[in-house]
């Protein structure tokens, strides 16, 4: 019979299998640049290293979602900004229109342009940035108001929901990132409801009515403080995106770097690796091809 391979050679068949295995994560490590590439490369990091991307895909979606709401925001705080120049042009008309200088044809003429501003201000209330109408709230598919100078008011019911959308900071806080045009422009309180004022305005200038127009004129201060107030939210949420976008920044180099340290080889070390490993089985090679061989006959029973 023959017998077992003798305790030497068990030695150095072991000995060879872990050359190549060094020899083969060597080169591994120098081909793709990831010293842990499978969690058999190194167990005990593979906890910390799923855990880091997971924090790192979840912060790529953060900043995502923060550049979607900032284009929306911006788009937002844009138009606000015109509306408010409008409006400071209604409260120029009205001041204008209840001076007692004014003919049937010139309070016309100012009415006339109050009716062309509501129109404008209803636009606005129906601005949409990327496919969303921005101030429909959660409702963002269906314009805010639809205007009819038929109805009373012109600009009809709201159409749009309540806004409640949120945007999330890498920290985990929330904030709320929108307004509906029902709170910016028909808001129930009259000294805020921006359409109502300017019907109202128009209204009592075509009349001539003194009293009428002095009403009319009394809450347009009160009504341009609540839009500034709204563009003030605007203003303030495009800094809170801001912020918040270069703490998702630095939260993602942080995590990149940290998975870079987990997995990325060391190229310079990983070469050395693969070099001594290629000579020290090269040497063992040759040394035992230069030891004595036993014939098949020292093997028989």
């Amino acid at each position: 019979m023959i017998r077992s391979l003798d305790a030497a050679t068990n030695r150095f068949l072991d000995g060879l299998r872990d050359l190549n295995a060094r020899m083969e994560r060597a080169q591994r490590q120098v081909a793709g640049g990831k010293r842990v590439a499978a969690p058999s490369d190194e167990p005990d990091s593979v906890v910390s290293l799923v855990s880091a991307k997971a924090d790192l895909a979840r912060m790529d979606q953060i900043r995502a979602n923060l550049a979607r709401f900032r284009t929306e925001v911006d788009g937002a705080e844009g138009v606000i900004q015109q509306a408010v120049k409008l409006f400071d042009r209604v409260r120029t008309l009205g001041m204008t229109g209840a001076s007692g200088i004014q003919t049937d044809t010139t309070r016309s003429g100012i009415a006339d342009e109050l009716q062309s501003l509501l129109e404008r201000m209803v636009g606005i209330a129906n601005t949409q940035v990327d496919g969303r109408y921005v101030f429909s709230g959660n409702a963002d598919q269906t314009p805010a108001y639809e205007l009819d100078w038929s109805g009373t008011p012109p600009w009809g019911a709201y159409q749009g929901a309540a806004a409640t959308r949120e945007a999330i900071h890498p920290t985990g806080v929330t904030f709320r990132v929108s307004l509906d045009a029902q709170w910016i422009f028909d808001n129930p309180d009259p000294g805020r409801n921006v359409f109502a004022s300017i019907e109202d305005l128009r209204q009592a200038i075509l009349s001539g009515d003194e009293a009428a127009m002095q009403a009319a004129l009394a809450p347009l201060a009160d009504v341009a403080a609540h839009l500034n107030a709204a563009l003030m939210f605007y203003g303030n949420v495009q800094t809170q995106i801001g912020e918040a976008l270069e703490t998702a920044s630095a939260m993602s180099l942080r995590l990149k770097t940290q998975i870079g340290g987990i997995e990325d080889a060391d190229l310079t070390e990983a070469i050395v690796e693969l070099e001594q490993v290629r000579f020290t089985q090269d040497a063992a090679l040759q040394v035992r091809a230069a030891a004595p061989r036993r014939s098949l006959f020292d093997y028989l029973a």
